[in-house]
């Protein structure tokens, strides 16, 4: 996520605070923090999350983006269909099993 171009002057969440809000625990939220999913800072090693940022995210995850919608992926690559509508899938290499000493 990118830098604020404003000042949120409103009180930051901490983690504690948001688990509450999104009934998730405190370590889930520190996790999207360190992930890079939510955009906050921190003091120490408490962490504090904007109010803008947590709107953001929300908004993020309730809003449709263009491409989304039914007979859309929401992440990664489609298989590529052929021309008679079937699905061509890769078959990935056989790993070979490790040697033990």
């Amino acid at each position: 996520m990118g830098r604020r171009e404003t000042f949120d002057t409103r009180p930051p969440f901490t983690a504690g605070d948001l688990a509450v809000r999104w009934q998730c625990s405190e370590t889930q939220v520190r996790e999207m923090c360190r992930s890079g999913m939510l955009e906050h800072f921190k003091i120490g090693k408490m962490y504090r999350i904007l109010q803008s940022a947590v709107e953001e995210f929300e908004l993020c995850q309730t809003s449709q983006s263009d491409g989304s919608g039914v007979g859309f992926a929401s992440s990664g690559q489609t298989p590529k269909q052929e021309s008679d509508g079937a699905i061509s899938l890769k078959h990935a290499r056989e790993r070979r099993p490790k040697q033990k000493r």
